[in-house]
This record gives C-alpha cells, sequence and structure tokens, in this order.
C-alpha cells in the first residue's frame, strides 16, 4: 500500500464532483456533494467511504432524487434518504411551510450515510443566521449555536445518526459559533482516491470520427 495523498479542500471538491456526476447525480447535486467533501475536509474530517458508499448506492440502485414530505416526515424507513439531496432541498424550502425556517420541525425517517449532510445544515445556518440542532434519539448537535463543533463531535453525532430518525429545527442564534477547522485537510489512501476516480471518469466522452469532425479534439487531421 503506497503512502497517503494530501489533498486540498478544492482537490477534495473536485474528486467529489466529478465523482457524483459520474456515478449518476446532477451537475447542481454534484457540486452540492463535492462541496460537502470539501467543508468536511477543512473540518479535518476524511469522507471518502461514506462519498464512495453514495456514489456506489446512486450508481446501481439510484437514490432518491427528491425527497417526499408525508405528514411532516420526509422519506419512510427502509429506504435512506440521499444526504445531499436531502440536504439542498432543505436549503431550498427555505422559509416556505415545509422549510426548517417556516415550521417548528423537520424529521427526516433515515438518512443514508449522514455525515455528508452535516455541511449542508452548518451552511444553512450561516446564510440565516439562526443556529439548527439536529438530534437523534440518543444525540443532538447544534450548528451557529453557543459552543464551536470540534471533528471529534461531528463523526461521533454522525454514527448515532445511522439509520435513525432525525430531527431538525431552527432556533434564533446571537453567537453564530461554527466547526473548529483544522489546521490541514486530511489525507486520502491512493486506493480510496482511485475508487472515486473511477466514477469521475464516468463523466468523460471517448473521442469518435463523428465527434472530431464536428469540432471536437484536434480533428481527423492534426497536421499543420
Amino acid at each position: 500500500m503506497g503512502g497517503q495523498m494530501q489533498l486540498s479542500a478544492g482537490e477534495w471538491a473536485s474528486l467529489g464532483m466529478k465523482a457524483a456526476r459520474g456515478a449518476g447525480y446532477s451537475w447542481g447535486l454534484a457540486e452540492e456533494f463535492g462541496a460537502s467533501l470539501a467543508t468536511l475536509a477543512q473540518w479535518g474530517i476524511n469522507c471518502a467511504g461514506p462519498a464512495l458508499a453514495l456514489c456506489a448506492a446512486q450508481a446501481v440502485l439510484g437514490l432518491p432524487q427528491m425527497t417526499e414530505i408525508n405528514g411532516g416526515v420526509w422519506g419512510q424507513a427502509g429506504a435512506p434518504l440521499c444526504p445531499v439531496t436531502t440536504g439542498a432541498l432543505i436549503c431550498d424550502l427555505g422559509t416556505s411551510p415545509q422549510g426548517l425556517f417556516g415550521s417548528s420541525t423537520v424529521t427526516l425517517a433515515a438518512v443514508a450515510e449522514p455525515l455528508m449532510l452535516l455541511p449542508l445544515v452548518d451552511g444553512l445556518a450561516a446564510r440565516a443566521g439562526r443556529a439548527v440542532q439536529i438530534t437523534t434519539p440518543k444525540a443532538a448537535l447544534v450548528f451557529g449555536g453557543l459552543v464551536p463543533l470540534a471533528a471529534r463531535d461531528i463523526t461521533e453525532f454522525a454514527d448515532h445518526a445511522r439509520d435513525c430518525t432525525l430531527t431538525l429545527c431552527a432556533k434564533p442564534s446571537p453567537y453564530g459559533a461554527s466547526v473548529l477547522r483544522a489546521p490541514y485537510p486530511p489525507k486520502i489512501t491512493p486506493e480510496a482516491y482511485a475508487s472515486l476516480d473511477r466514477f469521475a471518469l464516468a463523466t468523460t466522452v471517448p473521442a469518435t470520427a463523428q465527434s472530431r469532425e464536428t469540432g471536437a479534439g484536434a480533428g481527423l487531421s492534426d497536421n499543420d
């Protein structure tokens, strides 16, 4: 096994975006996917494993691209929601009646790889100038609250959140504390990088004679 690779937050974002797009996410959601990886990297959290799991699930099964809201509960038990799709929808709904800032709570039946949801929750709290609390039956986190969060707080919460119902609620926040930044982004193993890169390669289109004739690449003749 070779040595681990040091990636910048921007490189995590680019790798995640391309991998998600190659796995079948729309470009917009793929950008959110990459942004979540980058934010987690800034927090000092390596999320290559959850990212790979989501890409594999999307490529094989197709994770839900939109959530259904029935009786105040999003999704259903036994069919975990995509954390990126769900987080993006929570952000988009905003102050609408079904949104986090338009009702008392948002309840998620279950979320696949919940670690990937948390950067979107943090970003929502920062943009709204509000605290957002997310809870499981056993644990809770507050983004934008009084106490800054550490990477260990977040990873431990994500472990509790697996296969659990999650409840989000908004609260006033005069503090705006966020997550402590790590001095360096986490490293990634060559194996994990190669696995994500294989998904990313699906975004490339092999050149054909027709594509060259229509202007892609250098054309059929590359002679000056």
